[in-house]
């Protein structure tokens, strides 16, 4: 099991840092192979004008350009400032008898929807283990956020969310924070966002003492649809206490869904989470591999 964290941690640091240098800048990638970081300036009737991060700008044919960010060229993307709507809603459960017996449920959905310059998102998530009849460990949490974007990729974010998880000892927390983002593309081929502000967390503890801090974040959301409609997802979240900088956690998800019918998909998930500095009677690191069922509109 020790070598299991070693290697998960090993790959969510590999994750990081790939999501941290992928975010710093666009992708053309060009019919003979080559790819250029850099970000579009202008696009014209044949060509697209490109301040490339190691060449200056650039003037390049439309013809010479395979994909821009893993989309064709001119393809569709979702604009911004539109009226859209969307969701998912994931379950998983498992139940065992005999030598052992065992139930596990797992309850994700979020719903997201664009108001003109406001994007609105809430989620739900439901966890419920117990081991041979013992009294069930609960996790659940409520949240609800919204982005403004002020600028055409650039926006500021507030959400605030509710919840506990009996697993960390934690019996009651609710947080408020505030950040700015860059939604640096999104189509239906892919997309990536990131977010830098401060949160504020307050935790009631089993043990009737509470802990109350303010935590500078760090967040990012990927997606990348791969062949035969295939997704793969990464998100994560890190927060660092301002007054004690050793003070972290870190809670991210990496998974793949495939499809099965219109709409619904097959979802494999690592869930991870690690915290520096546990409640009394917890261990730091956390993790979970699910399979499931999800449903996506």
């Amino acid at each position: 099991m020790q070598h299991m964290s070693s290697a998960i941690r090993s790959f969510f640091s590999l994750v990081l840092l790939s999501s941290s240098a992928v975010s710093l800048a666009d992708q053309l990638a060009l019919t003979n192979g080559d790819v250029i970081n850099g970000t579009m300036q202008e696009k014209t009737e044949d060509q697209v004008l490109w301040m490339s991060d190691n060449f200056g700008l650039l003037a390049i044919d439309k013809v010479r350009i395979e994909t821009l960010n893993g989309a064709a060229l001119d393809a569709p993307t979702a604009v911004i400032f539109s009226n859209t709507y969307n969701g998912d809603l994931s379950f998983t459960g498992g139940y065992s008898s005999g030598n052992i017996k065992r139930e596990d449920w797992d309850l994700d959905g979020d719903v997201e929807w664009r108001d003109g310059d406001f994007r609105h998102s809430s989620e739900i998530n439901f966890e419920s283990h117990s081991l041979d009849g013992s009294r069930p460990a609960e996790q659940y949490d409520l949240g609800y956020g919204v982005d403004w974007f002020f600028q055409d990729k650039w926006f500021w974010s507030n959400d605030l969310s509710w919840g506990a998880n009996d697993d960390r000892l934690i019996d009651q927390f609710y947080s408020v924070g505030s950040a700015i983002g860059r939604q640096f593309w999104d189509s239906e081929i892919t997309s990536l966002s990131a977010e830098t502000g401060f949160l504020w967390i307050s935790e009631d503890l089993t043990d009737q003492t509470s802990d109350s801090r303010l935590t500078w974040s760090w967040a990012a959301d990927y997606r990348r649809m791969l062949g035969n409609n295939m997704e793969i997802f990464h998100r994560h979240g890190l927060l660092i206490a301002l007054t004690d900088m050793s003070d972290s956690e870190l809670n991210a998800d990496i998974g793949l869904k495939v499809p099965v019918v219109a709409n619904l998909f097959t979802e494999l998930k690592l869930e991870w989470t690690y915290d520096n500095q546990p409640p009394l009677g917890t261990r730091s690191s956390d993790n979970q591999l699910t399979i499931g069922v999800n449903y996506s509109w």
